[in-house]
């Protein structure tokens, strides 16, 4: 994946127009509070208090238009894609760290990537479907 200090200045609005963002302030998401822009469930946050780097990006395969994903997934470098099954995942991001399930038909799966500049990778996975949700967080971020 790439370096961090690409990721941190990666925004929503190279990917998806402007007139489809919303801007977020005051969001609260892993214990933190967050700015940044969002289409739906597609955040792309940054810390509020170092609001010029982006922190995560989530994409919500079911609303974000595949071409965008597809390009967004490229700029950082991980080569995954809407539908993919655990054992797809695997072959790209190791063996997951933690398994969260919260429904029956789907499962969220953590990765951690490799050093030295590692990234949380979450992935949730729907039993017919594949995977549906993605975010990538700085880790430690």
């Amino acid at each position: 994946m790439i370096p961090h200090a690409e990721f941190h200045a990666l925004r929503l609005s190279r990917f998806r127009p402007e007139a489809e963002i919303t801007q977020l302030e005051d969001w609260e998401y892993e214990d933190r509070i967050w700015v940044g822009e969002a289409i739906g469930f597609s955040e792309w946050l940054r810390p509020a208090d170092d609001s010029e780097v982006l922190g995560s990006l989530a994409i919500d395969f079911a609303e974000f238009p595949v071409p965008a994903a597809e390009q967004a997934l490229r700029a950082i470098g991980l080569p995954i894609r809407c539908g993919m099954g655990l054992e797809d995942l695997k072959v790209v991001l190791g063996e997951p760290v933690r398994t969260l399930r919260f429904v029956a038909e789907q499962v969220t799966y953590v990765f951690l990537t490799a050093e030295p500049e590692p990234y949380k990778v979450s992935c949730t996975v729907q039993e017919d479907g594949g995977l549906s949700y993605l975010d990538v967080m700085v880790a430690g971020g």
